[in-house]
């Protein structure tokens, strides 16, 4: 680490060679930083495109699941519909046969009225064939005979009649109930096929947010790489500077001796940064250290003053941090 006087420091940072130095080195920082940030970025999103893929999978199969009840609440109500048509078609043919035994009871009813009217006609006829000099006959009884006869055939008919007609409301009531169910199979149905469609979406969105996952983890390893290079290239540059320049290379600072003193240094920093020390610190102004502080205290260059280690420090906090002159003599006024 050479030894420079601060106008010799001041001449080496405004040289050609330096300033090239420095350009490179700001512009591999920015490199660095860039690639950086597009690393993070990258990743991040990475991760959340992942997540976001592992949350529409999880859709996709809830939505499967769902869909995979539905039909089969769709099936189990499709297969009573077609049981009610089976029990109606059934019903259907019981009523048909019970038709034909109503509609048998119905005509022979009816020629049961036909037989009872013409024996109720009989006494008059038998009258006038007697008074013709016929045999008399006993339409009475002929009568009461026919008479019972309808009345059995009259209650036949009707029982056949009512269960005919009690058939034919549960034919009517298997058709309902067989419609209400279809209606209902055809609506889950629908809805199964519904979910199925949002369940397939999921999946391929699962899908293709899985592959973009993958692209962004690729993209941000390339960063990642790019990075490490700049990385790289900043240690080999910052490797040149004690060869090319006769300092010390820290991470953030440059350091030279200064002539004079063994206990003193200067220190040029290599970035900005407004809060992180006991002053403000700029790029490439140039500030003094001790050895046993270092840049925990900066303050700034003064070339042709020298101090203890102990009492430039104290004159430089009672100059620094402490009331400024104003202050100091109102305070001397106010002690005479």
């Amino acid at each position: 680490m050479k030894a420079l006087r601060l106008s010799e420091l001041r001449d080496l940072l405004q040289s050609v060679a330096f300033a090239s130095w420095w350009a490179e080195v700001v512009r591999t920082e920015a490199e660095l930083r860039e690639a950086g940030a597009r690393h993070d970025d990258l990743l991040a999103q990475s991760r959340a495109m992942e997540l976001r893929s592992e949350l529409a999978s999880k859709g996709a199969e809830e939505a499967f699941a769902r869909a995979g009840v539905i039909e089969a609440d769709s099936a189990r109500v499709g297969a009573e519909v077609q049981r009610l048509e089976n029990q109606a078609l059934e019903l259907v043919s019981r009523y048909e046969e019970q038709r034909f035994k109503a509609s048998d009871a119905w005509y022979r009813l009816g020629g049961a009225e036909r037989i009872l009217e013409e024996r109720r006609e009989a006494p008059v006829s038998g009258r006038q064939a007697a008074g013709g000099g016929g045999r008399r006959a006993n339409p009475e009884g002929l009568v009461k005979v026919a008479e019972k006869q309808h009345r059995a055939l009259d209650e036949e008919y009707r029982r056949e009649s009512e269960k005919k007609a009690s058939l034919w409301d549960e034919v009517e009531q298997a058709w309902s109930r067989s419609f209400e169910l279809g209606l209902l199979a055809a609506e889950r149905s629908a809805g199964a096929r519904r979910v199925r469609g949002k369940a397939e979406r999921l999946h391929r969105e699962a899908e293709a947010r899985g592959t973009r996952a993958r692209q962004l983890a690729g993209d941000a390893a390339t960063a990642l790489r790019e990075r490490d290079a700049a990385a790289d290239r900043l240690d080999e540059l910052l490797a040149t500077a004690p060869a090319g320049f006769g300092c010390v290379t820290g991470r953030r600072f440059l350091y030279w001796r200064q002539p004079g003193d063994s206990r003193a240094a200067w220190a040029v920093p290599m970035f900005h940064d407004a809060e992180g020390y006991n002053l403000e610190v700029r790029a490439l102004a140039i500030y003094s250290v001790s050895r046993q502080r270092g840049v925990a205290f900066l303050e700034p260059a003064r070339e042709g003053v020298l101090f203890s280690e102990e009492e430039g420090d104290r004159r430089f906090e009672g100059w620094f941090l402490g009331p400024r002159r104003g202050r100091l003599a109102q305070a001397a006024d106010g002690a005479r």
